[in-house]
């Protein structure tokens, strides 16, 4: 059973199952400090993507990923390409609304970059507004903070942004595109503060702030990934994988309510 919606042809979106899951994955390019890729996000979102797929075949379709985010505040560090949120939220609707077109009803926005989180719910909500499908949409390491404090060997702080869970990840992926003999160490978690969290994995921020990235980074970085392995990626992914799964079951068993006006 085909997977990827892009090899489908137009017989076969005709006649799939249009209560499939349609997973799209969005993400971003930019710095992910010297010993990792740009494209870290779009490699890490599209493997839990095509993971999930490969063990749930029957309930989802992938389509490919849209490789850039929300992230004009990296801009001063070498490589990021950005995009207005604006404008994101609009090319992500643009493509629910041609999925809804074609018959699908269920769609997951699943993202691999941090900010671009309050996107994705809005472009989620403003789906089901217009086009009257299902929309979901989540970060995937929201689903495994559990297991990814089960796993991590970094203090509080050691998973933010191109920390040891990413690098971990993308070791697994491809050993040779992550090089730790230029990771450093940077943790500006504070642990005394009640509203303020600066680790994914750490229980959700009460509060968010997202100050301009060079002005808390040295080199693009905030965790410590120095203390990746690739064993512990593996873990890390077949856990965000099987959470994504589990999700799309969930989403797969929503009844698809009517709308009601009451005037």
């Amino acid at each position: 059973m085909k997977t990827h919606y892009g090899q489908l042809t137009i017989d076969e979106v005709r006649e799939a199952d249009k209560d499939r899951v349609v997973i799209l994955s969005v993400s971003a390019t930019e710095d992910h400090g010297s010993h990792m890729p740009l494209d870290t996000d779009t490699v890490l979102g599209m493997a839990v993507a095509e993971g999930a797929a490969k063990l749930a075949p029957e309930d989802i379709l992938v389509m490919p990923p849209i490789p850039y985010g929300f992230n004009e505040h990296h801009k001063d560090f070498p490589g990021v390409i950005w995009i207005e949120p604006e404008t994101l939220i609009a090319f992500i609707t643009d493509v629910t609304k041609s999925l809804a077109h074609h018959g699908f009803r269920r769609i997951l926005l699943l993202n691999s970059h941090g900010s671009n989180h309050p996107v994705l719910d809005l472009a989620a909500r403003k789906t089901v507004i217009q086009s009257e499908v299902l929309c979901v949409s989540c970060s995937y390491w929201n689903l495994i903070s559990k297991e990814i404090n089960e796993i991590r060997k970094s203090e509080l702080g050691g998973i933010a942004h191109a920390g040891e869970f990413e690098a971990s990840i993308y070791m697994h992926l491809h050993p040779d595109l992550v090089d730790l003999s230029k990771a450093t160490r940077q943790i500006a978690h504070n642990p005394g503060s009640k509203f303020f969290n600066l680790d994914l994995a750490g229980g959700g921020g009460k509060a968010m702030l997202m100050r301009w990235w060079s002005s808390v980074s040295e080199d693009g970085t905030m965790g410590d990934p120095t203390v990746a392995t690739a064993e512990n990626g593996k873990l890390f992914l077949d856990a965000a994988i099987n959470a994504t799964v589990e999700l799309v079951r969930e989403i797969r068993a929503l009844p698809l309510l009517p709308r009601k006006d009451h005037h």
